[in-house]
């Protein structure tokens, strides 16, 4: 892998060398650079980590902002070694865990990524201190070989590598020579028990932690531990897209998903019934996750899913879903009227509850009385009273809002209209003088109104309390850190506006991938809509009973209404998604 450029001499990296030989190379500005000369870095800090958070530009066109995965990329240019982007699917852990003690490779910061015949290759982010490899060599008796990585992901593979895998595997060893899937049954029955922790069940909790903590970092909205033939696969759902993030031996799946049924207080041996659980977790200072669990029974065992609620989500606003200025000053104003009621619609897993969330935070002050009813609470906020279905003991949305109506509330929001006995308690209540907010499973804002119809919900009591629709779907926005310009593909554009008239513009961003957004080109979601008011002429319709092609007209023709596919190709044209992805949401 060549030796340095520069001499060496067993040094740490010099914050201002890199900027001046960035400088000189021209990959940051002079100006810029001379800037972070006179900055105070963290000790404590690696200083390409420093410099990555200064939300700096490359100073050659396209001027796209500088990531850590660039720093490092030029580093490793600039010593000579090749950069290394650490998979741990690819990484023979057993053979690794064996080069060195965890707490060496700690306190040098390297790790082991491959051994070969007669070398072991080692990560690092100080390609320049290279003062260990002689006496790594004679230990290990194998030359070293030098490759340069994420300083982050070094520390973190580390944890990962000997805390997690290793245990793993000591485990299964212990496991085999105890009784295999015997053990594992009688260790789930320690797991529920109060006595002594045992090294099992420490081993069980540690790796519990570490996948919750894991997904957290990972910006995982669902985690999936599913048993499959002869191996335990998990997957993370992130920004909408599933992708499989590890694999277990089925043996230990076993007692992972009892430990987070205990967590849950499931029934650790009930598994023949769906069940639902939910839990509360710190993952660090002042973060706690609230996780709601879902078990089912497979052909191969126990499957459960846990949808992991942001704690950010909370801090939501209209304009951070991705609603134009115009559109949030509409919407604002159809939510805080005295009485009515607003409806957004969409499939699940569309961001409906998200919108309401951040509408009712807009209205919620110390003045105004809100009171929910959700199927589940899914964002707590200690502004409202949040009430959840329960039909056990006869909590449903109907009923529940009934039980509002005694409450003394000004708004209320309805997890969703499934039913008449919903939709005619929610439409009573916003004629009595209460603001209603709910959501109905429809795929655009017309076809709600025949939904209600549909559901038996008189034409003249619609037409009373409506004032608003919005329709909604989530698209994910392209990654800022590596999204390129493209010539407009006119197949694909044409396709994407439809019969919308918009002349396509020279070019367009589409997806790339990079370490920061994991490969996929994508980072974070927002939503593409159609917010639709409820005029005199709509409640003509309605009154009439109108059909969903004469609603559809009517919406069309309206010159003010912009329909959802028009809101994506305005995304597009502003270079927040990619073509493709607003036709695989809205097509």
């Amino acid at each position: 892998m060549g030796a340095p450029k520069v001499d060496t001499r067993n040094r740490r990296l010099n914050i201002r060398e890199l900027l001046k030989e960035m400088m000189a190379t021209e990959f940051i500005s002079k100006e810029e650079g001379n800037k972070l000369l006179h900055k105070r870095t963290p000790i404590s800090l690696h200083p390409l980590i420093f410099i990555a958070r200064q939300n700096l530009k490359d100073s050659k066109p396209p001027n796209l902002p500088i990531t850590l995965e660039g720093l490092l990329r030029w580093l490793a240019n600039y010593s000579n070694f090749s950069y290394y982007e650490i998979d741990p699917l690819k990484i023979d852990i057993n053979s690794i865990t064996k080069i060195l003690p965890k707490a060496y490779l700690k306190r040098l910061s390297v790790i082991p990524v491959e051994v070969k015949d007669d070398s072991v290759v080692f990560a690092t982010a100080e390609p320049f201190d290279l003062s260990w490899t002689d006496e790594v060599s004679k230990v290990i008796k194998k030359k070293v070989e030098i490759v340069v990585s994420n300083p982050i992901h070094i520390s973190n593979f580390i944890e990962e590598f000997f805390t997690v895998r290793r245990a793993l595997r000591e485990y299964n060893i212990e496991n085999k020579k105890s009784g295999g899937f015997e053990q594992t049954k009688e260790l789930e029955k320690m797991l529920g028990s109060v006595s002594k922790p045992t090294k099992e069940d420490s081993v069980i909790s540690n790796i519990v932690d570490w996948l919750f903590k894991f997904a957290f970092d990972e910006r995982a909205t669902d985690i999936h531990l599913e048993p499959r033939r002869g191996v335990g696969q998990v997957r993370f759902r992130i920004d909408g897209t599933m992708r499989v993030v590890y694999k277990f031996d089925p043996e230990i799946m076993l007692p992972i998903i009892s430990r987070i049924k205990i967590l849950g207080d499931m029934k650790v041996d009930e598994k023949r019934r769906p069940q639902d659980g939910r839990i509360k977790r710190e993952v660090g200072q002042d973060i706690v996750m609230e996780l709601r669990l879902s078990t089912i029974p497979t052909h191969y065992g126990e499957k459960l899913v846990i949808r992991i609620f942001d704690p950010n989500m909370a801090d939501v606003t209209l304009a951070d879903i991705g609603m134009s200025p115009r559109d949030v000053d509409l919407w604002k104003n159809m939510v805080t009227r005295s009485h009515g009621m607003v409806l957004v619609t969409g499939p699940t897993g569309s961001g409906k509850t998200t919108t309401l969330h951040a509408s009712l935070r807009h209205v919620a002050t110390e003045g105004v009385n809100v009171c929910t009813v959700e199927d589940p609470v899914e964002i707590i906020n200690d502004s409202f009273s949040q009430m959840q279905v329960n039909r056990d003991i006869d909590i449903t949305f109907g009923s529940a809002i009934r039980s509002f109506l005694r409450q003394d509330p000004d708004v209320i929001m309805v997890g969703e209209i499934r039913d008449m006995d919903a939709g005619t308690m929610a439409i009573q209540a916003a004629l009595t003088g209460h603001m209603v907010y709910s959501t109905v499973h429809t795929n655009d804002a017309a076809s709600t109104i025949t939904r209600l119809l549909d559901l038996g919900i008189p034409s003249y009591l619609i037409t009373a309390c409506l004032r608003c629709i919005l329709a909604q779907r989530l698209v994910r926005l392209l990654c800022k850190f590596c999204k390129k310009k493209v010539d407009t593909p006119k197949e694909a554009w044409d396709q994407l506006v439809g019969p919308i008239e918009i002349s396509a513009p020279p070019s367009v961003y589409t997806r790339s991938g990079c370490t920061e957004c994991k490969q996929t080109g994508y980072m974070g979601r927002a939503c593409v809509y159609e917010l639709l008011p409820v005029t005199r002429e709509l409640n003509d319709l309605i009154r009439k009973k109108a059909t969903l092609e004469e609603l559809t007209d009517y919406v069309s023709s309206n010159q003010d209404f912009v329909p959802m596919r028009e809101n994506g190709v305005e995304k597009v044209i502003q270079g927040l998604t990619s073509i493709e992805e607003v036709l695989r949401v809205i097509v």
